[in-house]
C-alpha cells in the first residue's frame, strides 16, 4: 500500500464515524498520521450511487493529495436481506454496487457480513461479480465457513455473554460451520467474536485476509484497542496476525466509538 520509506503506521480506519462529509473525514485521518482510508457503502457522500464516475475519481484525488490510500470499502447490508427471498435481489445489487465501487477505487477488497448456510447461491452470485473486475470479497461472519473454532469459557454481565474477567479458557475446537467457499475471504471483527464467546486470536492465527481494530468493555461496549477496560494485547493479536502471513491492511474499526478520533489515538499509541 506505501512504499517501504513512509514512516507513518501501517493501518486503515473507517472513514464514515469521522465525518458527515467525507472529505473533512480524509482531512482528520491525515491528521491522525496513518495512510488508509476505509470507504463506506452506505455513508453519504461515498454511496455507489451517489457518485458517478467523475464523483469516484474526485474521491481518489482527494484521498491521494493527502497522501492516503483506499484499503477497502464496507458494505455492511443486514445479513437478513441477504436470507429473505422478498428483500434478496435488492441486497445482492446492493453488493454488486459496491464491488464496482471498489473496483474503480483501485480494485480494492469489499467487506461484508453474510448469513448462514443457506446463502450459498447469494454468495456465489457476488463472488462471481467480484471475479469479474478482480475485486476480493471478505466475509467478516461469525464463525466462518468451513473452519472449526475455539469456544471461550463465559460468564454473563448485563445480559451480554462476554469472557470471563480474569481466569479466560477456551474449550476444545469445535466442527466447521457450513462449508468453506472458495475465493472468500476472512475477516475478523474481534468484537463480534467476544460477543459471540469465541476465540478470535485461533482463528487469526491460522491466516484471515482481513483484520479490524477494535475491543470490546466488559460492559459489551466497542471500544479502541488499547482501552483499559478492553479485552485485547493490540501486540499479541497483530503478532499473531504476521506470524500466520497476513500481508494486509489493519483496520481501525470506528463504528459506534463516542469519541472516534480521540479513540483512535488511543488504538495508534498502544500500536506504536
Amino acid at each position: 500500500m506505501t512504499d517501504s520509506s513512509d514512516p507513518r503506521p501501517r493501518l486503515g480506519i473507517t472513514l464514515a464515524p469521522l465525518a458527515s462529509d467525507p472529505r473533512l473525514g480524509l482531512q482528520a485521518i491525515r491528521r491522525l498520521g496513518i495512510p488508509g482510508v476505509q470507504i463506506s457503502a452506505s455513508q453519504k457522500g461515498t454511496r455507489p450511487r451517489d457518485l458517478g464516475q467523475s464523483g469516484r475519481r474526485d474521491l481518489l484525488v482527494s484521498a491521494r493529495r493527502l497522501e492516503l490510500e483506499v484499503t477497502g470499502v464496507d458494505a455492511w447490508i443486514d445479513p437478513e436481506c441477504l436470507a429473505d427471498p422478498a428483500r434478496v435481489d435488492d441486497a445482492v445489487s446492493a453488493l454488486i454496487e459496491a464491488i464496482g465501487l471498489a473496483d474503480d477505487l483501485g480494485r480494492v477488497p469489499v467487506s461484508t457480513r453474510f448469513p448462514g448456510d443457506e446463502d450459498q447461491a447469494v454468495i456465489e452470485t457476488t463472488l462471481a461479480a467480484a471475479s469479474r473486475v478482480g475485486v476480493r470479497l471478505m466475509d467478516h461472519g461469525v464463525p466462518p465457513r468451513g473452519v472449526p473454532v475455539r469456544a471461550l469459557e463465559t460468564r454473563r454481565a448485563g445480559g451480554l455473554i462476554i469472557p470471563g474477567e480474569t481466569d479466560e479458557s477456551v474449550r476444545a475446537i469445535e466442527s466447521p460451520t457450513g462449508k468453506s467457499i472458495e475465493g472468500l475471504g476472512i475477516g475478523i471483527d474481534p468484537p463480534a467474536w467476544l460477543v459471540a464467546g469465541l476465540d478470535c486470536l485461533d482463528v487469526v492465527g491460522r491466516g484471515v485476509s482481513a483484520l479490524r481494530l477494535a475491543d470490546l468493555s466488559r460492559d459489551g461496549m466497542r471500544v479502541p484497542i488499547g482501552d483499559p477496560d478492553g479485552r485485547l494485547d493490540a501486540d499479541v493479536l497483530l503478532a499473531t496476525a504476521r506470524t500466520a502471513r497476513f500481508e494486509g491492511v489493519p483496520v481501525i474499526d470506528a463504528r459506534r466509538w463516542i469519541d472516534p478520533l480521540r479513540m483512535a489515538k488511543v488504538t495508534i499509541d498502544a500500536l506504536s
